[in-house]
């Protein structure tokens, strides 16, 4: 009866791991919902000057930089700034703003800054210059000390003819990545940088969708996903929009598939005077995509997704309702935390929202006047939100205001930054007369296929039987050597 007895007990156990295995397969992606826990709203900039257009990025050691334009010059025309400032969130305290980066040529503008930190510890920024010749800066320095003007490299022109904003990001081994709406063309360019920013690559053109002679792109958003495939998006104006467009590259760049068109403008969809805008674009772990943009019938924030690298779309769903005909004033944006759950931010309140995997939270007011524009959102030691957003309010200067949120998603190490200061940068000539773009033919290229494996179902059940297997064995030995005695 003893040896029946454990027997049983085995066949107990070996039938519990196997249960136990079986069920974290099944287990979705996404964890469930859960409230963020916010603090209230700092200004950044100076009251008392006009700024314009903030920009966010955190490095690996679980610091966050925040960029945004200055109007320092009293005799500048009416436009985005001219003078790039800066300011670093260490852990305890931000540093005092400080202007950074100008554009080298006298008279231009810098405004629309756009920044990313690479792994190596090296903070990057491209910025426009303005106007219908707008140039495209890049210049960088390391994240530890961007603070101090003299270790920013000196900026050179890597663009012509940008459309106001610009893209910039990375991938995990350092590579850059570049993209800018053309007013010489028309059409979105792209461009790499495959050595951190010392050279860059000859810009490519990518056909875009345009359809008519007045039509043109703007607005351009990438994102990379876990499989290395980048995926971008733009709007094709005029104003109030006309289409918004998802292309992908799974080269790194070299070619890029043909343009699909996510939303398109109909009298029967949009009210006179609206049009699909503002498209924006992330990417969740391996091949989960998610788009959103302002849609129909009056720029309600509508999203569609994508659990196949881009292969196919869901229906159209909404969120944050209180946006309901609420305008247009840059961005949507979204970003995953460390347990893949999206989180995303508009404007006016502004608000935060969750996407739970088959739905959308209820919206949570994260600022307090409700005159926010131009949200951006990213994520550091995979648990902490930073939303950054300009203030506008009609009569007085623009204020960068900033909020942080505390999720529940678990920490991430933080990795130490190094200290170098940045090498000098070269790209090739430009000339301003003979644009040197190249036009990349599209085609439909499958993305590549691949899953994580600790969301294999079989790699679990394998590893169990393994674990089940040495159990059971070291206790059949164990019993043969007590009955044995």
């Amino acid at each position: 009866m003893k040896t029946k007895s454990i027997q049983f007990s085995l066949f107990l156990i070996a039938f519990l791991l196997f249960w136990n295995s079986g069920s974290q397969g099944s287990h979705p992606v996404h964890a469930q919902g859960s409230a963020v826990a916010w603090g209230e709203p700092i200004p950044l900039s100076n009251s008392s000057i006009q700024a314009w257009q903030p920009t966010i990025a955190a490095d690996l050691a679980g610091n966050v930089h925040i960029m945004w334009s200055q109007s320092t010059q009293l005799e500048r025309p009416v436009g985005y700034g001219d003078t790039l400032y800066y300011t670093r969130w260490d852990g305890k305290k931000w540093i005092t703003p400080v202007d950074v980066l100008v554009s080298p040529e006298t008279g231009l503008g810098a405004e629309f800054p756009e920044i990313t930190v690479t792994p190596d510890g090296t903070l990057h920024a491209i910025w426009g210059t303005g106007g219908v010749n707008s140039r495209l800066y890049y210049s960088r320095a390391p994240a530890c000390c961007a603070e101090d003007p003299r270790n920013w490299s000196k900026p050179i022109m890597i663009g012509i003819g940008v459309n106001e904003t610009s893209a910039l990001l990375h991938d995990s081994e350092g590579r850059l990545y570049g993209m800018y709406a053309s007013l010489d063309f028309k059409e979105p360019v792209f461009l790499r940088s495959d050595d951190g920013g010392n050279t860059w690559s000859k810009p490519i053109r990518i056909v875009s969708g345009i359809r008519q002679n007045d039509e043109y792109t703007a607005y351009p958003r990438m994102a990379l996903d876990g499989r290395g495939v980048l995926h971008a998006v733009w709007t094709i104006m005029p104003f109030p929009g006309r289409r918004i467009v998802y292309v992908q590259s799974p080269d790194r760049g070299t070619t890029w598939t043909e343009p699909v068109f996510i939303d398109e403008y109909s009298p029967e969809k949009y009210l006179d005077g609206f049009g699909p805008f503002l498209i924006d674009v992330e990417a969740v772990g391996e091949q989960e995509i998610h788009l959103t943009w302002d849609g129909a019938p009056t720029v309600e924030r509508h999203h569609v997704w994508s659990k196949d690298g881009g292969n196919t779309w869901s229906e159209p769903d909404t969120f944050i309702p209180e946006l309901t005909g609420g305008g247009r004033a840059l961005w949507n944006d979204m970003v995953a935390d460390s347990q893949n759950t999206l989180h995303a931010v508009s404007i006016k309140q502004p608000w935060h929202v969750q996407w739970l995997g088959n739905g959308w939270t209820p919206s949570t007011p994260i600022g307090q006047r409700g005159f926010a524009e131009n949200m951006r959102i990213t994520v550091s030691e995979g648990y902490i939100l930073h939303v950054v957003w300009l203030e506008v309010v009609e009569g007085i200067p623009s204020v960068v205001y900033y909020n942080r949120g505390i999720t529940q998603a678990p920490p991430l190490p933080k990795q130490n930054l190094p200290l170098s200061l940045p090498q000098s940068t070269k790209t090739i000539s430009i000339s301003p007369t003979h644009p040197f773009v190249e036009t990349v033919i599209p085609t439909m290229i499958s993305p590549v296929q691949a899953k994580p494996l600790e969301n294999n179902p079989a790699l679990g059940a394998f590893i169990s039987l393994g674990v089940v297997g040495v159990f059971l064995a070291g206790a059949v030995y164990w019993i043969s050597r007590k009955r044995a005695r």
